[in-house]
Protein backbone atom coordinates (compact mmCIF):
# COMPACT_ATOMS: atom_id res chain seq x y z
CA UNK A 1 0.00 0.00 0.00
CA UNK A 2 1.60 3.15 -0.91
CA UNK A 3 1.37 6.28 1.52
CA UNK A 4 -0.98 8.31 -0.72
CA UNK A 5 -3.94 5.08 0.03
CA UNK A 6 -2.63 5.10 3.87
CA UNK A 7 -2.63 8.44 4.61
CA UNK A 8 -6.24 9.04 2.58
CA UNK A 9 -7.60 5.81 4.39
CA UNK A 10 -8.60 7.72 8.01
CA UNK A 11 -10.80 10.44 6.14
CA UNK A 12 -12.45 7.60 4.46
CA UNK A 13 -13.02 5.54 7.78
CA UNK A 14 -13.87 8.81 10.15
CA UNK A 15 -16.66 9.49 6.96
CA UNK A 16 -18.15 6.31 7.16
CA UNK A 17 -18.60 5.59 10.67
CA UNK A 18 -19.74 9.10 11.41
CA UNK A 19 -22.76 7.69 9.33
CA UNK A 20 -23.11 5.43 12.19
CA UNK A 21 -25.62 6.25 15.15
CA UNK A 22 -22.85 6.02 18.12
CA UNK A 23 -20.21 7.97 16.08
CA UNK A 24 -18.27 8.91 19.00
CA UNK A 25 -17.31 5.40 19.56
CA UNK A 26 -16.79 4.39 16.26
CA UNK A 27 -14.70 7.31 15.08
CA UNK A 28 -12.38 6.58 18.23
CA UNK A 29 -12.18 3.28 16.99
CA UNK A 30 -11.29 4.12 13.24
CA UNK A 31 -8.59 6.73 14.54
CA UNK A 32 -6.80 3.95 16.47
CA UNK A 33 -7.04 1.67 13.70
CA UNK A 34 -5.46 4.08 11.01
CA UNK A 35 -2.48 4.94 13.08
CA UNK A 36 -1.67 1.64 13.27
CA UNK A 37 -1.85 0.74 10.22
CA UNK A 38 0.21 3.79 9.73
CA UNK A 39 2.67 2.77 12.73
CA UNK A 40 3.68 -0.45 10.62
CA UNK A 41 3.78 1.15 6.92
CA UNK A 42 7.64 1.04 6.01
CA UNK A 43 7.28 4.05 4.25
CA UNK A 44 10.67 6.48 5.21
CA UNK A 45 10.59 9.82 7.20
CA UNK A 46 8.30 12.43 5.95
CA UNK A 47 9.48 15.15 3.77
CA UNK A 48 11.17 18.19 5.78
CA UNK A 49 7.90 20.32 3.87
CA UNK A 50 5.47 17.82 3.50
CA UNK A 51 3.99 16.60 6.41
CA UNK A 52 0.89 14.73 5.81
CA UNK A 53 -2.06 13.97 8.24
CA UNK A 54 -2.61 10.39 8.92
CA UNK A 55 -5.55 10.08 10.83
CA UNK A 56 -7.98 12.57 12.34
CA UNK A 57 -11.46 12.17 15.03
CA UNK A 58 -12.74 15.40 13.79
CA UNK A 59 -10.89 18.01 16.18
CA UNK A 60 -7.33 16.20 16.32
CA UNK A 61 -5.21 15.31 13.26
CA UNK A 62 -1.87 13.07 13.85
CA UNK A 63 0.70 13.54 11.73
CA UNK A 64 3.91 11.85 10.94
CA UNK A 65 7.01 12.84 10.94
CA UNK A 66 8.75 9.36 11.04
CA UNK A 67 8.40 5.98 12.75
CA UNK A 68 9.04 7.18 16.04
CA UNK A 69 7.61 10.86 16.32
CA UNK A 70 4.55 12.10 16.00
CA UNK A 71 2.60 15.55 15.83
CA UNK A 72 -1.09 15.67 17.29
CA UNK A 73 -2.47 19.08 15.87
CA UNK A 74 -5.72 21.36 16.66
CA UNK A 75 -6.50 22.48 13.38
CA UNK A 76 -9.74 23.83 14.54
CA UNK A 77 -8.68 25.38 17.74
CA UNK A 78 -7.87 29.27 16.73
CA UNK A 79 -3.89 29.13 17.57
CA UNK A 80 -3.50 26.06 15.93
CA UNK A 81 -1.33 23.93 18.08
CA UNK A 82 1.00 20.69 18.04
CA UNK A 83 1.98 18.86 20.11
CA UNK A 84 4.21 16.29 19.55
CA UNK A 85 4.95 12.21 20.78
CA UNK A 86 8.76 11.33 20.92
CA UNK A 87 8.34 7.26 20.96
CA UNK A 88 11.18 5.18 22.28
CA UNK A 89 11.82 2.12 23.78
CA UNK A 90 10.86 2.19 27.07
CA UNK A 91 8.82 5.36 27.37
CA UNK A 92 6.97 8.31 25.47
CA UNK A 93 7.36 11.67 26.33
CA UNK A 94 4.32 13.70 24.76
CA UNK A 95 5.62 17.52 24.58
CA UNK A 96 3.06 19.86 25.09
CA UNK A 97 -0.51 18.88 25.82
CA UNK A 98 -2.46 20.95 23.70
CA UNK A 99 -5.21 24.03 24.79
CA UNK A 100 -7.26 21.66 26.45
CA UNK A 101 -10.47 21.98 24.32
CA UNK A 102 -10.16 18.51 24.27
CA UNK A 103 -8.10 15.91 26.23
CA UNK A 104 -5.32 15.03 24.05
CA UNK A 105 -4.32 12.05 25.96
CA UNK A 106 -6.84 9.59 24.55
CA UNK A 107 -5.19 10.57 20.46
CA UNK A 108 -1.31 9.96 22.29
CA UNK A 109 -2.99 6.93 23.80
CA UNK A 110 -3.85 5.65 20.10
CA UNK A 111 -0.34 6.45 18.99
CA UNK A 112 1.67 4.65 21.82
CA UNK A 113 1.11 2.26 24.38
CA UNK A 114 4.47 3.22 25.96
CA UNK A 115 4.16 5.07 29.31
CA UNK A 116 4.09 8.62 28.41
CA UNK A 117 5.39 11.68 30.10
CA UNK A 118 4.01 14.80 29.46
CA UNK A 119 6.56 17.59 29.55
CA UNK A 120 5.43 21.93 28.71
CA UNK A 121 7.83 23.43 26.29
CA UNK A 122 6.66 26.42 28.46
CA UNK A 123 3.69 26.98 30.55
CA UNK A 124 1.30 29.39 28.59
CA UNK A 125 -2.16 28.22 28.53
CA UNK A 126 -2.51 26.70 25.34
CA UNK A 127 0.28 24.12 25.94
CA UNK A 128 -0.48 22.83 29.27
CA UNK A 129 -4.13 22.32 28.66
CA UNK A 130 -4.47 18.34 29.34
CA UNK A 131 -1.48 18.28 31.49
CA UNK A 132 -3.65 17.28 34.93
CA UNK A 133 -4.48 14.09 32.58
CA UNK A 134 -1.07 12.92 33.06
CA UNK A 135 0.27 11.15 36.35
CA UNK A 136 3.70 11.30 34.93
CA UNK A 137 5.29 15.27 33.94
CA UNK A 138 8.43 16.68 33.46
CA UNK A 139 9.91 20.04 33.55
CA UNK A 140 13.45 21.68 33.26
CA UNK A 141 14.69 22.22 36.45
CA UNK A 142 15.20 26.23 36.04
CA UNK A 143 14.79 28.73 38.58
CA UNK A 144 11.94 30.42 37.41
CA UNK A 145 10.35 26.75 37.71
CA UNK A 146 11.31 26.12 41.06
CA UNK A 147 10.13 29.40 42.23
CA UNK A 148 6.29 28.19 41.72
CA UNK A 149 6.62 24.75 42.66
CA UNK A 150 6.10 23.14 46.33
CA UNK A 151 6.69 19.37 46.93
CA UNK A 152 6.83 19.36 43.36
CA UNK A 153 3.04 20.91 43.08
CA UNK A 154 4.27 23.48 40.42
CA UNK A 155 1.54 26.12 40.01
CA UNK A 156 1.49 28.85 37.09
CA UNK A 157 1.29 32.58 38.19
CA UNK A 158 -1.21 34.08 35.56
CA UNK A 159 2.04 36.11 33.72
CA UNK A 160 3.55 32.67 33.16
CA UNK A 161 0.32 31.05 32.04
CA UNK A 162 -1.59 33.66 30.80
CA UNK A 163 -4.60 32.69 31.74
CA UNK A 164 -6.52 33.22 35.34
CA UNK A 165 -7.70 29.42 35.38
CA UNK A 166 -4.88 27.76 35.35
CA UNK A 167 -4.55 24.63 37.30
CA UNK A 168 -1.97 23.36 39.35
CA UNK A 169 0.08 20.00 38.81
CA UNK A 170 2.39 17.68 39.83
CA UNK A 171 6.23 17.54 38.57
CA UNK A 172 7.51 13.82 39.30
CA UNK A 173 10.50 14.19 36.89
CA UNK A 174 13.17 17.20 36.77
CA UNK A 175 15.75 17.96 34.11
CA UNK A 176 18.65 19.73 34.67
CA UNK A 177 19.47 21.92 31.61
CA UNK A 178 21.76 20.01 29.29
CA UNK A 179 21.15 16.53 30.77
CA UNK A 180 20.92 13.62 28.41
CA UNK A 181 17.98 11.45 28.98
CA UNK A 182 17.22 8.15 27.24
CA UNK A 183 13.89 7.08 26.60
CA UNK A 184 15.28 3.58 25.29
CA UNK A 185 16.94 3.94 21.91
CA UNK A 186 16.45 7.57 21.99
CA UNK A 187 18.55 10.21 23.76
CA UNK A 188 16.93 13.94 24.12
CA UNK A 189 18.56 16.79 25.88
CA UNK A 190 16.40 19.52 27.79
CA UNK A 191 17.93 23.33 26.52
CA UNK A 192 16.80 26.72 28.38
CA UNK A 193 15.85 28.98 25.53
CA UNK A 194 14.18 31.70 26.98
CA UNK A 195 13.17 34.62 24.98
CA UNK A 196 9.10 33.72 24.08
CA UNK A 197 9.36 33.41 27.80
CA UNK A 198 11.84 32.98 30.28
CA UNK A 199 10.66 28.82 31.30
CA UNK A 200 10.63 28.21 27.08
CA UNK A 201 12.53 25.16 26.35
CA UNK A 202 13.79 23.05 23.62
CA UNK A 203 13.94 19.01 23.89
CA UNK A 204 16.85 18.04 21.12
CA UNK A 205 17.34 14.87 19.35
CA UNK A 206 20.93 15.25 17.85
CA UNK A 207 21.12 11.52 16.08
CA UNK A 208 17.58 12.46 14.24
CA UNK A 209 18.57 15.91 14.12
CA UNK A 210 15.52 17.49 15.55
CA UNK A 211 14.95 20.07 17.64
CA UNK A 212 11.30 20.80 19.64
CA UNK A 213 10.87 24.30 20.12
CA UNK A 214 7.81 24.91 20.97
CA UNK A 215 6.34 29.01 20.38
CA UNK A 216 10.62 29.66 19.63
CA UNK A 217 10.14 29.28 16.33
CA UNK A 218 7.09 28.89 13.86
CA UNK A 219 5.66 29.94 10.40
CA UNK A 220 3.19 32.65 11.50
CA UNK A 221 3.70 35.73 14.03
CA UNK A 222 6.14 35.20 16.87
CA UNK A 223 4.98 36.73 20.18
CA UNK A 224 7.49 38.74 21.85
CA UNK A 225 5.68 41.28 23.77
CA UNK A 226 4.20 39.34 26.09
CA UNK A 227 5.10 38.88 30.00
CA UNK A 228 8.50 37.51 30.40
CA UNK A 229 9.33 37.93 26.80
CA UNK A 230 13.09 39.35 26.17
CA UNK A 231 14.35 40.31 22.25
CA UNK A 232 17.79 40.11 23.58
CA UNK A 233 17.62 36.52 25.61
CA UNK A 234 15.56 35.68 22.20
CA UNK A 235 18.78 36.34 20.16
CA UNK A 236 21.44 34.94 22.56
CA UNK A 237 18.82 31.39 22.34
CA UNK A 238 19.45 31.24 19.01
CA UNK A 239 22.58 31.99 18.75
CA UNK A 240 23.46 29.15 21.32
CA UNK A 241 21.15 26.85 19.47
CA UNK A 242 22.73 27.02 16.06
CA UNK A 243 26.01 27.38 17.54
CA UNK A 244 26.06 24.33 20.16
CA UNK A 245 23.72 21.73 18.09
CA UNK A 246 24.67 21.78 14.57
CA UNK A 247 23.25 18.51 14.37
CA UNK A 248 19.58 20.09 14.27
CA UNK A 249 18.53 20.15 10.59
CA UNK A 250 14.50 19.93 11.31
CA UNK A 251 12.56 22.32 14.14
CA UNK A 252 9.32 21.17 15.34
CA UNK A 253 6.86 23.99 15.96
CA UNK A 254 4.21 24.78 18.78
CA UNK A 255 2.09 26.02 16.14
CA UNK A 256 0.70 25.73 12.83
CA UNK A 257 2.96 23.71 10.10
CA UNK A 258 4.69 21.15 12.26
CA UNK A 259 7.77 21.76 11.04
CA UNK A 260 10.35 24.03 9.66
CA UNK A 261 14.24 23.77 8.22
CA UNK A 262 16.85 24.87 10.21
CA UNK A 263 17.69 27.69 7.83
CA UNK A 264 14.41 28.85 9.47
CA UNK A 265 16.61 29.82 12.36
CA UNK A 266 19.77 31.74 10.89
CA UNK A 267 16.23 33.73 9.47
CA UNK A 268 15.66 34.20 13.29
CA UNK A 269 19.07 35.05 13.88
CA UNK A 270 18.87 37.93 11.48
CA UNK A 271 15.01 39.51 12.17
CA UNK A 272 15.97 39.61 15.55
CA UNK A 273 19.90 41.05 15.22
CA UNK A 274 17.75 43.57 13.00
CA UNK A 275 15.67 44.35 15.48
CA UNK A 276 17.76 45.26 18.39
CA UNK A 277 20.28 46.99 15.84
CA UNK A 278 17.26 49.43 15.03
CA UNK A 279 17.70 48.21 11.03
CA UNK A 280 14.69 46.88 11.01
CA UNK A 281 11.01 48.60 9.57
CA UNK A 282 8.14 47.39 11.01
CA UNK A 283 4.26 47.72 10.11
CA UNK A 284 2.05 49.02 13.19
CA UNK A 285 -0.63 46.59 13.65
CA UNK A 286 -3.49 45.97 16.05
CA UNK A 287 -3.03 42.67 18.23
CA UNK A 288 -4.33 41.89 21.71
CA UNK A 289 -6.29 44.81 22.23
CA UNK A 290 -2.90 47.41 21.79
CA UNK A 291 -1.00 48.50 19.01
CA UNK A 292 1.85 46.34 18.33
CA UNK A 293 5.55 46.48 15.93
CA UNK A 294 5.52 43.50 13.34
CA UNK A 295 8.78 42.66 11.82
CA UNK A 296 9.45 40.94 8.49
CA UNK A 297 10.62 37.80 8.81
CA UNK A 298 11.56 34.60 6.23
CA UNK A 299 8.63 32.72 6.69
CA UNK A 300 7.56 34.46 10.35
CA UNK A 301 7.05 37.53 11.55
CA UNK A 302 7.81 39.20 14.90
CA UNK A 303 5.66 41.19 17.14
CA UNK A 304 7.09 43.28 19.75
CA UNK A 305 6.72 46.84 21.39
Amino acid sequence: MNNAAIFSMPVAVVAAVRRRTRATEFVAIAVAAAIVAVLQCPCGAAAQDSVSVAATDGYFDVSRIDADTWAISEPQYWQKNNSFVIKGQIRTILFDTGSGTRDIRHMAGNVTRKPTTAMPSHVHYDHIGSIGSFDQVAMVDLPVNRERTADNRYTPSLSMSLWPFSSSFMVTEWWKPGEKIDIGGRVLEAVSIPGHSPDSIAVIDRARGYAFVGDFLYAGELYTFLPGADLTAYLESTKRLLADYPEVKLLLCGHGKPTMPREALVALQEALSAILEQRAAPERVWRLGGLIKKYPGQGFSILAW
